[in-house]
Formats: structure tokens, C-alpha cells, sequence
């Protein structure tokens, strides 16, 4: 059987440069780049996503890449088929796939895979729902406990929706949701190709809570509550949508609708932005077999490119 590829990731928080260490290693390495990002999946969204310009993206393609309109729903199951159609590609190419981005639970899901539990069951939903109207979303957060009470620590008693779906993975099945998870023994990429992980870590604190402050005034001044308004013009889409409620996007639509004033959006956007990067720093530190490299692009690229030179 024939050797595989190495599989490549740049994870990181928002803001620290991942793509820009993406393009740069490209140039150096002969890859396909592939974006791992929950919103820049979606056309139209360019400004508030960061996404490369137009010109950068000619020279230095991206996989996964605005092809999604922005009024539908995107998934992680939808993610893993995708990108395992582009990772198949890469092997019959003879290019290096490298995943870049910071929806960790997409990577998550991609290198340790995802269990395929039942599909929903509207019955069953509704039966749940009448419950919680009866008894309260607590007392069904109770009976969880008693049923799977792995599931149960991980799930907020006020979190309706997590609570509704474990019960009803375990009345569709028969099986609690801990037990289908375990019963997913990894993704066989992972079997099937070695894994090089970076992530690139933030200077300090306190510079990546500046950078992310900078990062989205620049994003204003380069048109981003006009990309916002041009998205919500859009026949089928309004604020409601899964994508409108994306850390940026969902402070600029309140403040369209009147909701804030100017600046209480643009704090308000720049806290969020805040953190979910702290969030996606709290899921990097706990990461194995994680190599951190530095916000300094060239000495990235080398470092990077020698680990892919010795593996050869």
C-alpha cells in the first residue's frame, strides 16, 4: 500500500496570523492548502472572516473556501465529508495537506473522529419539549444524570438543546451519548497518514487582546458593516440565520436593527472576539503532540519546513 502524505496543521487563536504562515509556507513547500473555519465557509462573508483578498487567493488557492451561501447551515459532519474529499485529492496530487484555521472542534473532530449518532427524531423532540414545558429543562437535566451522567456534567441544566439531544440519542437508541462516542475508535486518518500539528502562539495576552481590537477596526474601516448590510439585503437571509451569528457579524446586525449605539457594537464585537480567542487558546493548551511556533512568519516557515524535510 502506498505511502501517505503528511497532514499538516496551523491552528491558533483568531487574529494571530495563521493565514498569512499558511501562504508564506506555501511558497516554500509544495501544498494545498485547505481552511479549517466555521464562517469563512460562507460567500460574501470576506471582510468579518478574514479572509485573503481576491489577488492573494489566485497566487495561493484555499480549499473549503467561500462555497457555502450564507442563508444555510453548515455542520461538523459536513465539514469531515468535504474535507476528506479534499484530503483524497491532495494524495492523488501529490501535495501536502495543510489545515489551517480555528474552528477547533472541526479539527477535533477530523484527527479523532466523529460519532455518528442517531439522526433526530421529531416524536421524540416533542414528547421532550412537553416535558420541560410540565417540569422544567432542570428536571430533564436530572433525569440525564441519572441515564448518562458523563453527558450530564458536560451539559449546563440550562443548555435546552444539549439536554434534548442526549435524552433523545438515548430513547432513539437505547444507547447514551458517552456510549456512542466511545464507540468511535479514532478517524482513520489518523491511521493512515503521520500528523504534524503547529499552532501558532500569540506574543502575550495582552498583545493578542490588542490585535484583536486592531484586527476589527481595520475590518470597519475596510467595509464590514456594508458587507454586513449587503448579506442581510439578500432574499433569504436575515439576522436569524446560523451565520449572522458569528462573533462580529451578530454585534454589527444588533446595531443595525437599532439595538446599540456605534461604539457600544464595536466594544461589544471586540470583547467577543476577546474571548472566543481565549477559548481557542484554552483548547490548544490541553492539545497533544502540539509544536507552538511564534507569530514571526520567517522563522515559522523554517522551522515548520525543516520538520517536513526530516520526516521525508
Amino acid at each position: 500500500m502506498e505511502e501517505k502524505l503528511p497532514l499538516v496543521t496551523i491552528m491558533g487563536p483568531t487574529g494571530v496570523g495563521k493565514t498569512d504562515l499558511a501562504i508564506s509556507l506555501s511558497k516554500a513547500v509544495s501544498l494545498e492548502i485547505i481552511s479549517v473555519d466555521s464562517v469563512q465557509v460562507y460567500k460574501g462573508m470576506d471582510i468579518g472572516t478574514g479572509k485573503p483578498p481576491k489577488e492573494i487567493l489566485d497566487k495561493h488557492p484555499h480549499k473549503l473556501l467561500s462555497f457555502i451561501d450564507p442563508w444555510k447551515s453548515y455542520s461538523t459532519a459536513l465539514f469531515i465529508n468535504d474535507a476528506t474529499r479534499e484530503l483524497d485529492l491532495c494524495d492523488k496530487s501529490k501535495k501536502v495537506p495543510l489545515l489551517v484555521g480555528g474552528t477547533m472542534l472541526y479539527f477535533r473532530s477530523l484527527l479523532s473522529g466523529i460519532s455518528r449518532m442517531p439522526k433526530a427524531d421529531q416524536n421524540v423532540r416533542n414528547e421532550l419539549s412537553y416535558e420541560a414545558k410540565k417540569h422544567g429543562w432542570e428536571s430533564l437535566h436530572t433525569k440525564l444524570a441519572e441515564i448518562d451522567p458523563e453527558s450530564a456534567s458536560r451539559i449546563h441544566p440550562n443548555d435546552s438543546q444539549r439536554i434534548q439531544r442526549a435524552l433523545e440519542v438515548y430513547l432513539v437508541s437505547s444507547k447514551t451519548m458517552t456510549e456512542w462516542r466511545q464507540r468511535d475508535q479514532g478517524s482513520q486518518l489518523v491511521k493512515s497518514r503521520e500528523v504534524m500539528q503547529f499552532a501558532v502562539e500569540p506574543e502575550s495576552r495582552e498583545s493578542l487582546r490588542q490585535d484583536v481590537k486592531k484586527r476589527f477596526l481595520l475590518m470597519l474601516e475596510a467595509g464590514l458593516v456594508q458587507e454586513v448590510e449587503r448579506l442581510l439585503d439578500l432574499k433569504q437571509m436575515d439576522s436569524k440565520k446560523s451565520s449572522m451569528k458569528s462573533v462580529g457579524y451578530r454585534q454589527i446586525c444588533d446595531y443595525l436593527e437599532g439595538k446599540t449605539a456605534y461604539e457600544e457594537m464595536i466594544v461589544k464585537a471586540v470583547n467577543a472576539t476577546r474571548q472566543l480567542a481565549k477559548r481557542q487558546m484554552t483548547w490548544l493548551r490541553g492539545w497533544k503532540n502540539l509544536h507552538w511556533v511564534s507569530q514571526d512568519t520567517k522563522a515559522s516557515v523554517k522551522l515548520i519546513e525543516k520538520k517536513l524535510r526530516l520526516k521525508k
